[in-house]
């Protein structure tokens, strides 16, 4: 429809505009008449009734409190001044009819019912009389039907009502005002009408005669390219603005069209330079930003693990400190007590537990990413199988006593550069995890392979290209959900029920197992399927694992020493007591203080055999800056390293400088008497590249 009227003429669309807008008008004007005539006429009519209404409950009070009927009556028939009033009546407190009036000349139109009154009461109230007559807050009320308006008015004697008129007017007058009313608005709209004709055939010769002239000539110089007619103007209105605008453009299209083709061809040459360089750029836009996007992810990763690594390096080395004393006191007591006393297995148990403690803090140092202490050559081969056969794998067994352990291996020689607590600790993490995957039992198979790595490993950007051992962990268990995937390495994130299946760090041991060797870890898994675990490890050239030295096996009992002198040096007096009665136990002559400055203003006065120096002092100098003041004082001193965290640059820096031994707390009677032991019987110059641990 819309399209239709657009492409009328423009005099058929004024003539069409004009119209409507009277009709409208006219439409508009009347109805708003009308409304108001009719609204009017029933306000004042119900206000007139009502009125009359509570005026005749008024005077029939009396009457009804006397019941006096026919004074009742007396009253309505005042209504007959009245000719819209069909009926009225007044009923009593019950519902029941006191007087009535009819109109005489309406009477015999409609027939008179005397129930009318408490009908209409009844259907207009909605509840029986004797419910609503004890309500107090009643008003008038008025309802129009199709052919009458019913007034119902409660009469109230001091609060309380006694009774109701109820009047029933016509409404025949009302509806001879509206027919009234609506032939008035037909007379003004046929009158409004030839107004409008008028009007348009007015502007039909004053605006709609010159656009049509403007229209030929625009026709004309389209079909004849003719760029010399012009339109003469006949008046200076906007129309003859127009005329004058379009001569003007007549004059210039011809030489616009020439220059508007030289424009286009250079237009077209440009546009497509620049898109080109505009599609380069978004390319290189969206490259950037999926790189800084990713950049950002890593940043915050990195942030969050650097975050847990500084507190879980605190939380390591304060607890370190506290288990010193239970790890290495139990061996003094041990000393002391005859073989049958019943107080040695408790001792023991006490000092056991202590040790597994010092592996769960050792895991909060791999946490922290501190590095693995100085590699030597493993037998990857040799540490998985020794691992299957050992204490752990048994008690391992008992508690999953239907699954099954099996190793597949396809080398025989699987040396690589690393720590073998570290990597055992790998091991039983992944075992352990695959075994809690599988409730219901399954199999777990252990694999280990040669293979090249040529191409990055998800999760990586980059990979060093070449020959590597592969370790393979898989189990048939119940798998690992997509939404976990992403998150299982994240420290103390664990789908198992807290405090029975571990402390949420075993996949991050693994982790920073496998980074701190310059590996690769990869991994397959589907829910109800099982999972598998792939760990690439640096292949150790035969060279370099035939040039390090064999480990020296365990002794059988501490070395014990011939009263040389000792100066224990660390910050916490617990500490410096522990190390003191360990090292008097083993034939040492100890002496403590509790600073890196106390220990040098020591030195300055009495020379010693030994310096056992913490690495973590505060406030004052650490171990590092000790040992440079030492070795100024005393060039060649002999000293072993002691510190809570795992071995450092710091650590690695002072053993450049001549230091020897690193020994990790917590540690045992033995461990610290094997130390200075061997310190003490290293030629100088000799380069030491030991740690003793109890882990």
């Amino acid at each position: 429809m819309t399209r239709r009227f657009a492409d009328l003429p423009i005099r058929a669309k004024l003539t069409i505009i004009v119209s409507l807008a009277s009709t409208f008008t006219v439409v508009v004007l009347g109805s708003f008449f009308l409304t108001d005539k009719i609204l009017s006429f029933r306000r004042n009519l119900t206000q007139n009734l009502s009125t009359l209404a509570r005026v005749v409950g008024i005077n029939s009070t009396a009457a009804l409190t006397f019941d006096v009927p026919e004074t009742a009556h007396e009253i309505l028939t005042a209504l007959h001044a009245e000719p819209e009033i069909t009926y009225a009546g007044i009923l009593d407190r019950e519902g029941r009819l006191f007087a009535v009036y009819r109109n005489p000349d309406l009477s015999a139109q409609i027939p008179f019912d005397e129930a009318f009154f408490v009908q209409v009461l009844r259907r207009h109230r909605g509840t029986t009389i004797a419910e609503r007559a004890s309500e107090k807050d009643l008003s008038d009320d008025h309802f129009f039907s199709k052919e009458y308006l019913d007034i119902i008015e409660p009469i109230d004697l001091n609060g309380r009502i006694i009774g109701y008129v109820v009047i029933r007017a016509d409404l025949s007058r009302l509806h001879h005002r509206t027919l009234l009313s609506i032939l008035i608005v037909l007379g003004l709209t046929s009158l409004l009408f030839g107004v409008a004709h008028l009007i348009t055939r007015r502007l039909h010769r004053t605006i709609i005669d010159p656009i049509a002239e403007l229209k030929e000539t625009m026709e004309m110089v389209s079909q004849s390219q003719d760029y010399h007619v012009r339109v003469i103007k006949k008046q200076d209105d906007e129309v003859g603005s127009l005329i004058d605008g379009f001569n003007e453009m007549l004059s210039q299209i011809q030489k616009r069209d020439q220059e508007l083709a030289m424009h286009r061809d250079r237009l077209e040459e440009a546009v497509a330079e620049r898109t080109s360089e505009l599609s380069a750029s978004n390319a290189q836009l969206k490259l950037e930003m999926a790189e800084r996007n990713k950049i950002q992810e890593q940043l915050t990763q990195a942030q969050k693990m650097e975050a847990l690594g500084t507190l879980a390096a605190g939380v390591a080395h304060d607890l370190n400190n506290i288990l010193s004393g239970i790890v290495g006191y139990p061996d003094l007591i041990l000393a002391k007590l005859p073989q049958d006393s019943p107080l040695r297995k408790p001792i023991g148990t006490i000092q056991k537990s202590g040790l597994k403690a010092a592996a769960i803090v050792q895991d909060l140092l791999t946490l922290a990413r501190r590095g693995v202490s100085v590699p030597e050559p493993v037998d990857l081969k040799a540490l998985v199988e020794n691992y299957l056969q050992g204490p752990e794998q048994r008690k391992m067994l008992s508690y999953h006593t239907n699954i099954h352990v099996e190793m597949e291996s396809h080398v025989e020689a699987a040396k690589i550069f690393g720590s073998p607590v570290h990597l055992e600790k790998m091991v039983m993490n992944l075992i352990n995890n695959a075994a809690e995957a599988m409730s219901e039992g399954g199999k777990i198979t252990i694999g280990l392979s040669r293979s090249r790595l040529d191409r990055p490993l998800p999760g990586y950007d980059t990979i060093r290209e070449g020959e590597y051992l592969l370790l393979s962990i898989a189990d048939t268990g119940t798998g690992i959900a997509a939404q976990d995937k992403e998150r299982i390495f994240e420290p103390f994130y664990t789908r198992k029920k807290m405090g029975r299946s571990g402390t949420g760090l075993g996949m991050t041991v693994v982790w920073g197992t496998v980074k701190d060797h310059n590996g690769y870890i990869d991994m397959e898994s589907e829910v109800g399927r099982g999972t598998t675990f792939y760990l690439y490890f640096p292949h150790a050239p035969a060279a370099e694992c035939e040039a390090s030295p064999p480990q020296k096996a365990a002794e059988a009992s501490p070395p014990r020493g011939n009263g040389e002198t000792i100066l224990v040096v660390d910050d916490q007096t617990e500490q410096c007591e522990i190390a003191a009665n360990i090292l008097e136990a083993v034939g040492y002559r100890p002496h403590t203080v509790d600073s890196g400055e106390a220990a040098v203003e020591f030195l300055k006065k009495e020379p010693v055999d030994l310096l056992l120096l913490d690495m973590v002092m505060e406030p004052g100098m650490d171990g590092l800056e000790t040992y440079r003041r030492v070795i100024e004082i005393q060039p060649g001193q002999r000293t072993v390293i002691v510190s809570g965290f795992s071995e450092s640059e710091r650590i690695k820096t002072a053993q450049q400088l001549g230091a020897g031994a690193y020994l990790h707390k917590p540690y045992t009677l033995k461990d610290l008497a094997s130390a200075v032991k061997g310190e003490l019987l290293r030629e100088k110059g000799e380069k030491m590249a030991c740690r003793f641990s109890v882990l």
